[in-house]
């Protein structure tokens, strides 16, 4: 006789009735039970789409968004496939099995538990004869249509495939058939990374390029194995990153390092093929740097192409886009400067667009220390011919008026024309950027700036403190200044003698009693007031780095 294995929910033990009449049941028919194992593959691990290092790869693509830049890091396919963590299965299946490309049995049923249930519709097992068949399971998500099965984008997220090949024995008595259940679709999500703090959340929304670019309906043929895709409308998604919560300046060692990182909560699932170059991010809300986050990056990735069962980080690298002042008067951001491609020549960063205020990109005379002043003793009171008095120092934001305004001065002199008396003040009112300047900066002049003007246009302004207070505290991220300075050939705030005379001169100084106390810029990367009690006017020197309104 031939026999036959039944493939069940679990084991099938069949035997012989029991009888005292041994020609009651003269021979028992061997039979079989086997055992479905179903165990589910998660996505895999993130994998991050890290830049590319072969000279053959493309460059990062770069967006300029206005208030800061976006990098986006090239894909670069991990060699070995990061496999997803296996659970138990749960949820409605179908199992197929096929032998020569002819159905040989159908059953279906739910998981839960480990344990399998077969419908009451359903057969409760699949009898087979002894060979070697191809099974094939997925549950609801996956639509069968004779030997198609179709999966729509809309459930990417939770639709499950599984296909094993068994050859099926005679013997021995327990056999099993295990299916691993691996999604059919993909996933993605976005991350950004900055070198200062992420200070609140940034929103966005995923959509299309173009009409039509991402797959949104695959068929697969269990017969020939042949996966195809169908493109169609997908509508647009919201993204949304919250705040970074690292240390702030202190986790970027003050802007160094892109330590800081906003990574969106929203999975966006997708159909394999589907291709990053074919999505775009676009900004709805967050402020990074200086003004509210705008714009679209209109290529979310360049050379991904998404794989079944695979998760996507794409990570986003947003930095400060800096206005610089050009030699004729105009203002631009790097790709503008001769530097980075373009035409014009700079002559120092803009600290407040607004207030239309710039910083010098080097010092004059290259670190050359000058005397503040050299008049001396100081004179109290209505005979003041050095020192300003103020109640709060930085809110002085008046470094023109101290340097170029005879009411800069009790005595109505001023002290940019006066070399011997205020080497400092002449020097800044009469520098050279080292380039011939034009159009509307002929008429403009540099100037000694106050510790208003420091702590407000550099620690706040250029070195992105979170607050005055920050400003005052020796906090800000001051090395994305120095960064935005050197690519375009100047020179680094340097501070990093802090000895009384080796730091950077500001006009405002207040006289304490009958002791000045020189205000200078303190320390490296933080910009604010502070000095030492006690020096006179002949040992106030330092460093000078040169405003102008322009």
């Amino acid at each position: 006789m031939k026999k036959y294995i039944f493939l069940g929910a679990a084991m099938l033990l069949l035997t012989a009735a029991c009888s005292n009449n041994e020609n009651s049941n003269p021979k028992e028919q061997p039979t079989q039970a086997v055992q479905f194992s179903f165990t589910n593959e998660d996505f895999g691990a993130d994998e991050t789409l890290s830049r590319a290092t072969s000279a053959a790869e493309t460059k990062p693509q770069t967006v300029d968004l206005g208030d800061c830049e976006a990098e986006i890091s090239v894909e670069n396919e991990p060699a070995v496939k990061t496999r997803g963590t296996m659970t138990n299965a749960s949820g409605h299946y179908t199992i197929r099995a096929y032998q020569g490309g002819t159905l040989k049995g159908e059953m279906k049923g739910t998981f839960s538990g480990g344990a399998f249930t077969p419908d009451a519709t359903s057969p409760q097992d699949i009898v087979l004869s002894a060979g070697t068949y191809d099974f094939i399971a997925f549950n609801d998500d996956v639509i069968p249509s004779g030997n198609d099965l179709t999966v729509d984008r809309t459930k990417a997220e939770t639709a499950r495939m599984g296909t094993t090949t068994a050859n099926i024995t005679a013997t021995p008595r327990k056999q099993k058939v295990s299916f691993t259940m691996k999604h059919v679709g993909c996933r993605l999500h976005t991350q950004f990374v900055c070198q200062k703090d992420i200070p609140e959340n940034i929103t966005a929304k995923l959509e299309q390029t173009v009409a039509n670019a991402v797959p949104t309906h695959m068929t697969y043929n269990i017969l020939t194995q042949a996966k195809t895709y169908t493109n169609g409308a997908m509508t647009a998604e919201n993204s949304s990153s919250p705040a970074s919560t690292e240390t702030s300046y202190t986790a970027s060692n003050y802007g160094q390092n892109y330590a800081y990182t906003s990574t969106s909560s929203d999975y966006h699932y997708f159909l394999p093929t589907t291709e990053g170059s074919k999505l775009k991010l676009t900004f709805t809300a967050g402020t990074l740097f200086w003004k509210p986050l705008t714009g679209t990056i209109p290529q979310l990735n360049a050379t991904l192409q998404m794989q079944a069962g695979k998760s996507y980080l794409v990570k986003i690298k947003l930095k400060p886009n800096y206005i610089y002042l050009m030699s004729d008067g105009s203002t631009g951001h790097f790709k503008d400067t001769t530097f980075g491609g373009g035409t014009k020549t700079p002559v120092g960063v803009v600290a407040d667009p607004v207030a239309r205020v710039a910083i010098a990109l080097k010092d004059i005379g290259d670190g050359t220390l000058y005397p503040w002043s050299t008049l001396y003793p100081p004179v109290r009171g209505d005979n003041t011919t050095i020192y300003i008095e103020s109640s709060n120092e930085y809110e002085d934001m008046d470094g023109y008026k101290w340097t170029w305004e005879p009411a800069g001065t009790a005595d109505g002199t001023i002290k940019a024309d006066q070399q011997t008396d205020y080497p400092a003040f002449y020097a800044a009112g009469h520098y050279n950027p080292g380039v011939t300047v034009s159009g509307t900066l002929v008429d403009k002049k540099w100037y000694l700036a106050s510790w208003g003007e420091w702590t407000t246009y550099i620690s706040l302004g250029l070195g992105f403190a979170k607050n005055i207070n920050d400003a005052i505290d020796n906090f800000s991220y001051g090395i994305l200044l120095e960064e935005a300075l050197t690519k375009v050939g100047g020179k680094v705030l340097d501070t990093t003698d802090e000895g009384l005379g080796k730091k950077y001169l500001m006009s405002t100084q207040i006289l304490n009693g009958f002791d000045p106390t020189p205000n200078t810029c303190d320390r490296r990367y933080y910009y604010k007031g502070g000095g030492v009690s006690g020096a006179i006017p002949g040992n106030i020197t330092g460093r000078i780095r040169p405003f102008i309104k322009y």
